[in-house]
């Protein structure tokens, strides 16, 4: 039976598009090639993108993201459909020879573009079998049956299951599948979900992903081939927000690191990658077995021969002087850590108990080792105060780190998502589940409180950005800024300048627009005045860090 593995592609205000490679496809790929089938992959999500206009859902956004900013404080300039367009794929699907059709359905934001896909799969062939998985179907395995457009769900991991699925179907031994732990099916038509008792405890047993699938060229980083590469799985953290036990349980399993280099010497051997962005959960988990891995890469590839990264988050308790000197050496350039939040009670909450000091200290050795940090940070967490949030964003600000600012998101399984749907605070559509949307409001916090915190991360970031550059003076307070940006004024030459000193003095965020003309104006713009009476409150006397550590 010959199959075709889609990774659909997604509606939104922004894309990440160097995190885009549909890895955990090309693992499934490999796996049923292994055992003898027939496998395509379709990546749709491909680096394109087409303005659209924002669905009926998310019309509210239009009060909080001004498109027409050409500010270096912009939010979003758009709402697009990332990949192929629809009537592209539907092509693609009628094109295929395959009898049953793979759709990753990763996250629930975007479940409706799945289930797009899924549509015109049968819309063109009734008859043709859909199978769906990926970290949403495996947090609501049941709801994602209830669609006429989807025939089976995998839970978990799908490198055995998918095989196993399809040796029943291929052999018409329907009652087989009964018998398949994390497989969701229809009989009579009745659903039936079959728990997820099991995960493979056996990395490296696992073939490595089917990369000549895919297109090489496609996927860079700072313009160099590059691929995601998966060195264990599953997290024993259990952090209140966050679902990837669903997926890859909660104990900690690891490939070897000889069997992780020797994918990396073929992906370099055979596809001239030289960026790895390991796409763990937990990375660092096992502090040892880290070094090691470090160690052989040094030793097989020379020094700083590769671009590595942990884009996904790497944990900052498990970090000391020896493993960051060793990332340092290997390829690592910057570390994208997990902060959350810089308020103690928050931490305990959201099961991330790490006191602030020891990050400090991280970023101490990191600042010594030569990486540069991005410190994750969660806003809009159900708990949070405008008070705590700015306390995060302020103390960050004193570091020498990025921020990277992420809106939390309610995602099923998870016990903040049971939170927020017993406070009855969920949105009522699957789209509004993302970060980009605002998701959130609570009694503490309402939206324009959460679109100003954004703008302040982008305000600091962009100052940061001009302290590393040498144009702003490293260890300036807000309120040194403020005196410096009016003499700087004089000049007339600076529009960042004339937007930061507005900000300042009259505590309120203005928008650079253009007209047909090529004129610019500035333009007040919707903000929180708790936001920012808090945030001038507390940071004015805040000397501001820039973010290198070179």
């Amino acid at each position: 039976m010959e199959t075709l593995l889609i990774q659909p592609p997604v509606q939104d205000f922004y894309q990440t598009s160097i995190r885009t490679q549909p890895i955990g496809l090309a693992y499934l790929a490999a796996s049923l090639i292994k055992e003898g089938h027939e496998v395509e992959i379709l990546d749709s999500q491909i680096e394109k993108r087409k303005s659209i206009p924002i669905p009926p859902e998310l019309s509210y956004l239009k009060d909080f993201y001004p498109f027409q900013d050409r500010s270096p404080f912009k939010l979003y300039t758009g709402f697009y459909h990332f990949g192929m367009e629809w009537e592209e794929i539907r092509k693609e699907i009628e094109k295929s020879k395959a009898d049953i059709f793979g759709i990753s359905s990763s996250f629930t934001p975007y479940h409706g573009e799945a289930l797009k896909v899924a549509q015109l799969i049968k819309e063109w062939d009734s008859k043709k079998i859909v199978v769906m998985g990926g970290s949403h179907v495996s947090c609501d395995p049941e709801e994602v049956l209830k669609s006429p457009f989807v025939d089976y769900v995998i839970m978990g991991e799908g490198e055995y299951r998918l095989s196993y699925l399809m040796n029943c179907l291929r052999k018409g031994k329907q009652d087989g599948i009964g018998l398949i732990d994390g497989i969701g099916y229809k009989r009579n038509g009745e659903i039936h979900i079959n728990p997820l008792r099991s995960f493979i405890p056996d990395l490296d047993s696992i073939p490595p992903p089917a990369r000549d699938l895919l297109h090489p060229d496609r996927y860079r980083i700072n313009k160099q081939r590059s691929t995601m590469i998966l060195t264990s799985r599953g997290c024993p953290h259990g952090c209140a927000y966050c679902s990837a036990h669903l997926v890859m349980g909660s104990s900690f399993r690891v490939r070897s690191p000889e069997n992780v280099l020797q994918e990396m010497i073929e992906c370099s051997k055979k596809y001239g990658i030289e960026a790895f962005d390991i796409e763990d959960d937990n990375f660092t988990f096992n502090t040892a077995r880290a070094k090691t891995l470090m160690r052989l890469i040094i030793e097989t590839f020379g020094a700083n021969r590769l671009e590595l990264s942990a884009m996904n988050g790497i944990s900052f308790a498990s970090l000391d002087r020896e493993l960051l000197d060793l990332m340092k050496k290997a390829g690592f350039h910057t570390l994208n850590l997990s902060f959350v939040s810089s308020e103690p009670l928050t931490k305990k909450k959201m099961r991330r108990p790490q006191p602030v000091a020891e990050f400090h200290d991280v970023l101490t050795e990191a600042q010594q080792a030569g990486l540069h940090v991005v410190a994750y940070a969660i806003l809009g967490m159900p708990g949070q105060t405008v008070e705590e949030m700015v306390n995060t964003l302020v103390y960050l600000m004193g570091e020498r780190v990025l921020i990277g600012p992420s809106i939390y998101y309610p995602t099923p399984g998870t016990s903040l998502f049971e939170k927020c749907n017993k406070d009855r605070i969920l949105p009522s559509h699957l789209s509004q589940w993302r970060s980009s949307a605002l998701p959130i409001e609570t009694k503490e916090f309402n939206r324009l409180d959460m679109v100003t915190l954004l703008r302040l991360t982008r305000v600091i970031n962009f100052i940061k950005g001009k302290m590393d550059q040498g144009e702003l003076e490293e260890g300036t307070t807000s309120k040194g800024l403020f005196r410096g940006l009016k003499d700087e004024i004089k000049t007339g030459t600076y529009t960042w300048a004339d937007l930061l000193l507005m900000l300042f003095e009259e505590r309120t965020v203005f928008s650079l627009r253009k007209n047909r003309s090529g004129e610019f104006s500035i333009q007040k713009e919707k903000t929180s005045k708790r936001v920012l009476d808090c945030f001038f409150e507390k940071a004015l006397e805040k000397p501001i860090m820039g973010s290198r550590n070179d």
